[in-house]
């Protein structure tokens, strides 16, 4: 696929904001799995990544702000299919999103009341990760599998170690958390290039 044909398929206004929704999704999330790094990573190592991940957060902000105001100036698709498949995605991302919701919750449900709160990060990053698997579908993108996989890695690594007792699970709770952060930091870098793709061909026009 050319430049000029991705760029094309990006100039509707429901993609836009879809995307500047996405920017602002990733800014919230990056930072709250980033804070997740004060609970158990040395208090130095801990604060600069936090700086680190809200600096990039706020990019995210910055650049999902400007690609709103951008979209007012890109047309509403009007043909048929283009309505269909945006509100057939729509609807798969809601469903996603709130399955994930709900899923976490009775994940963190059955592991406070069987006492196995040292397993609160590691399994909500497995959630998380594996979240991502039916958005590469419904949004036919490559990057969303290749950032499940990271995450689910991770994830899983900090359940075995948990488990077997050779990692301090506070220790490991945060090493995950950061993993997971460093996953919705780069699918917001995505976003970032997608903005960047949007904006240039709206300068162009």
């Amino acid at each position: 696929m050319t430049q000029t044909t991705i760029e094309s398929s990006l100039l509707v206004r429901p993609v836009a904001r879809f995307v500047a929704i996405g920017l602002f999704l990733m800014a919230f999330f990056t930072t709250l799995w980033a804070l997740w790094a004060l609970y158990g990573l040395p208090t130095v190592v801990a604060v600069m990544l936090v700086a680190i991940f809200v600096a990039l957060a706020v990019v995210f902000v910055i650049n999902g702000v400007q690609l709103i105001t951008s979209a007012s100036r890109l047309p509403v698709p009007s043909d048929e299919e283009s309505e269909r498949r945006g509100r057939a995605m729509q609807l798969g991302f809601g469903i996603t999103f709130a399955t994930e919701g709900v899923i976490i919750a009775v994940v963190c449900a059955l592991l406070g009341m069987s006492g196995a709160g040292a397993y609160f990060g590691p399994a909500i990053a497995l959630v998380v990760g594996l979240h991502f698997i039916p958005f590469g579908f419904i949004f036919h993108r490559t990057i969303d599998f290749y950032i499940a996989g990271w995450v689910v890695i991770w994830a899983v690594i900090g359940i075995w170690l948990i488990a077997s007792h050779s990692v301090d699970p506070a220790l490991m709770a945060s090493r995950v958390a950061v993993a997971t952060a460093c996953g919705t930091a780069t699918y917001g870098i995505y976003m970032l290039r997608i903005k960047r793709a949007i904006v240039g061909a709206l300068a162009r026009s």
